[in-house]
């Protein structure tokens, strides 16, 4: 699609927008430097500690989601990010076109082949989900348009995606975590290179318990190669807890530890940065101390 066509797009469900009730949910985080080590010794770290606060507003059906960054900036100035679900008319998929200030556009396409219950991103990276799941997300997202759903489905971040996309994680309808009926059988991504022209082809394993919990998922190449990796540490009522490790092309990786409850709205995330070149590790820790819906 055209960048005028986004942005004439953009228009038109911004007007629609404000002409219907839509939902507010305010979130404060708190980040707290740490330790920071360069070639294994203790140096100063230049961050503070400060609080960041983040407003989504959501569309009753769930179809366009407003998010704006106030941290630094009242929330009457500071210019939204603009996310709308919506079909393609150029065939029968769906588009998720995103704009940021007013100007900068990417877009998304999804597509459902009901043969195979596999949802593809982009054409390039396909999730094959059990019959019940993508029963639940072809009505959820495709018929409804239910952004948050496909947040929740792509929350591992685990192709070439709009960076923005990471911003609705903290919305996330967490339903493949509240059902364990629901699972997600195999993907297969593909990844450019940032510094080459080439592409890397990754295999995605998820694994479950007898319970249907889910307990790893495993990012590897063709050749052994592991980019990316989620184990459980923990299954508490409705709280989980992950140990997650994401290498990208061994020019950095983290290793987190990340807790939520998907029912209490909680999360807190221990990181650890590393960047290889350097030989430099951040740790910090991130958590939510307000989620409010209005």
């Amino acid at each position: 699609m055209k960048q005028s066509g986004i942005l004439f797009l953009i228009i038109l469900f911004n007007y629609c927008f404000s002409q219907e009730k839509h939902e507010t949910i305010s979130i404060k985080e708190e980040y707290t430097p740490l330790k920071t080590y360069e070639n294994d010794k203790i140096v100063k770290n230049d961050r503070k500690k400060e609080v960041l606060s983040y407003v989504y507003k959501i569309s009753a059906g769930k179809d366009t989601v407003k998010y704006y960054n106030d941290t630094y900036t009242p929330i009457d100035k500071t210019i939204p990010i603009t996310f709308i679900l919506k079909n393609d008319k150029k065939n029968d998929n769906l588009i998720l076109l995103i704009n940021e200030e007013e100007k900068d556009s990417d877009s998304m396409i999804i597509k459902f082949t009901d043969q195979f219950q596999m949802i593809s991103i982009n054409q390039n990276d396909n999730y094959q989900l059990n019959p019940i799941y993508y029963s639940e997300l072809k009505n959820s997202i495709y018929i409804n348009k239910n952004i948050l759903d496909l947040t929740d489905l792509l929350d591992d971040n685990l192709g070439d995606y709009p960076y923005q996309l990471r911003y609705l994680n903290r919305i996330s309808s967490y339903k493949k975590y509240k059902n364990q009926d629901f699972k997600i059988i195999k993907a297969t991504v593909k990844t450019s290179r940032t510094q080459s022209d080439e592409q890397d082809t990754w295999n995605v394993i998820y694994k479950y318990d007898k319970s249907n919990i889910l307990q790893s998922v495993a990012k590897t190449s063709t050749d052994g190669e592991i980019s990316f990796e989620k184990k459980l540490l923990s299954k508490k009522n409705t709280e989980y807890k992950f140990k997650v490790h994401n290498n990208v092309e061994s020019r950095y990786e983290d290793n987190d530890e990340i807790t939520f409850d998907v029912n209490k709205n909680t999360y807190s995330r221990m990181q650890s940065h590393f960047q290889f070149g350097l030989v430099k590790e951040e740790t910090s820790q991130l958590k939510t101390i307000l989620f409010r819906k209005e």
